[in-house]
């Protein structure tokens, strides 16, 4: 996939067929689900929260998870609310964590064992 060239990496399988049959999906819970195009490192995509959170010390060891999260998704300049795939947190099955994260209340990205797990639950829960 050329998104995966362009971001340097490989995409867990679940999320990679998901784009291949969707190219994202709106209304997933809270949040919009973004098209290939969109899709990149939050680090980048949105480097003003970045630097943010980067002066709370006691939020360093998210920061550096958050640094290799790509995000997927977000609530469509809602409330805040971002979906997020973390690159260096692979399973034995190629997945990687799933975060959901609402910077504005302050607390830790909600872990999901992967993505279809966070959709599953956005699902059930919306």
């Amino acid at each position: 996939m050329a998104v995966e060239e362009r971001l340097g990496v490989r995409l867990p399988l679940s999320y990679r067929n998901f784009l291949q049959v969707s190219d994202g999906w709106e209304d997933i819970g809270p949040v919009d689900l973004f098209q290939v195009r969109d899709i990149g490192w939050l680090a980048d995509l949105d480097a003003d929260l970045m630097a943010a959170w980067s002066d709370i010390d006691s939020f360093a060891g998210r920061l550096a998870i958050l640094k290799r999260c790509l995000l997927i998704g977000d609530d469509n300049g809602g409330s805040g609310c971002y979906w997020l795939l973390h690159a260096d947190s692979v399973g034995e099955n190629g997945e990687w964590t799933a975060y959901v994260w609402w910077p504005g209340d302050g607390g830790d990205p909600e872990p999901y064992h992967d993505f279809a797990t966070m959709v599953r639950e956005a699902v059930r829960s919306y």
